[in-house]
């Protein structure tokens, strides 16, 4: 792949599509190596540019996820290696350890991730809410979405009034 090629538009499509497929998991992975969330967006940006920059330097026929989480790999040592003077960071031999178990981590969760997303389509569209709804705002929110919901005034009116 390389973008300067007669063919960018079809190689920036390709690369959009493999990025954003893996996108959650490469920042999962990058969020589990550097333990300051804002640092954590600022090294996930720079390892996104970094792998446009370097995409002449990925080989199509090698598995994309793995060239990425190499790339996000690179760039969490480099912010490691640019913060050695802070006294609480890991060595580099325990960051390259924990990445690589990572991936491991999140290469065997792929399959879980795929069953889940056909379960959760097999939902109806009101169960779905109250799934995501959980999960972002916890109990509460699905106690809210399950309380019946007040009739408007527009209802009310067009129900047939009780005869006397």
């Amino acid at each position: 792949m390389t973008p300067a090629s007669p063919n960018r538009h079809a190689i920036s499509e390709a690369f959009l599509r493999l990025y954003t497929r893996e996108q959650a998991r490469i920042a999962g992975f990058v969020r589990s190596l550097v333990v300051d969330p804002v640092d954590a967006v600022d090294v996930q940006q720079e390892a996104s540019l970094e792998r446009w920059r370097s995409l002449t330097q990925y080989d199509s026929s090698r598995d994309f996820a793995n060239w990425a989480f190499g790339v996000a790999r690179h760039q969490v040592l480099k912010h490691y290696r640019t913060r050695q003077r802070d006294r609480l960071t890991f060595s580099e031999s325990l960051l390259n350890e924990l990445a690589e178990e990572t991936a491991l981590i999140l290469s065997d969760e792929q399959p879980r991730f795929q069953a889940l997303r056909d379960c959760i389509n097999q939902l109806t569209q009101r169960q779905r809410e109250l799934v995501r709804g959980f999960y972002t705002n916890g109990m509460s929110a699905v106690a809210e979405m399950s309380q019946p919901q007040e009739p408007n005034p527009a209802q009310l009116s067009e129900q047939p009034r009780a005869q006397k």
